[in-house]
């Protein structure tokens, strides 16, 4: 990672009262540093303590949404799926997020699509109501900053 995507990293958390992380744990350490309230849904087990930290270990496709607050500022999507099924999931939480709050998506896209990417995140982005704010790539992997509308 270098410092530029370090510091747009940084600046999505910036001032994050309550945060969805979905997914794998990657940076659910960064993110509970640097936000208020984390809601972390996901089966894998963890082991990090934090009065900042609400677990849920769950499949985020069949977690009860009740259970989180009405308002979010941020979604983390970090499932481990193809982009389509991660935005399918991802969609059912949008409804929590305030227009003009942000969506961190890690992008699993195998080498064979990757010339495929920016014309399935034009047309998914869309669908979901969500304008592109950024482009990171963190050790090999890409990620999007997106802001609701």
């Amino acid at each position: 990672m270098d410092w530029t995507d370090f510091q747009l990293l940084y600046w999505f958390f910036m001032k994050a009262e309550k945060v969805l992380y979905l997914g794998t744990p990657e940076i659910l350490k960064f993110t509970v540093l640097n936000s208020k309230e984390v809601y972390y849904v996901s089966p894998e087990k963890i082991e990090i303590k934090s009065s900042r930290l609400k677990k849920f270990v769950e499949s985020p496709q069949d977690f009860d949404v009740s259970l989180l607050p009405k308002k979010l500022d941020r979604i983390v999507n970090f499932l481990p799926f193809n982009i389509v099924t991660s935005f399918k999931i991802m969609g059912k939480y949008l409804d929590l997020l305030e227009p003009d709050k942000n969506v961190l998506i890690k992008l699993q896209v195998p080498k064979k699509q990757a010339q495929y990417t920016e014309v399935m995140l034009h047309d998914l982005l869309a669908q979901f109501k969500i304008s592109k704010l950024s482009y990171l790539n963190i050790e090999g992997y890409g990620y999007i900053i997106g802001k609701k509308l």
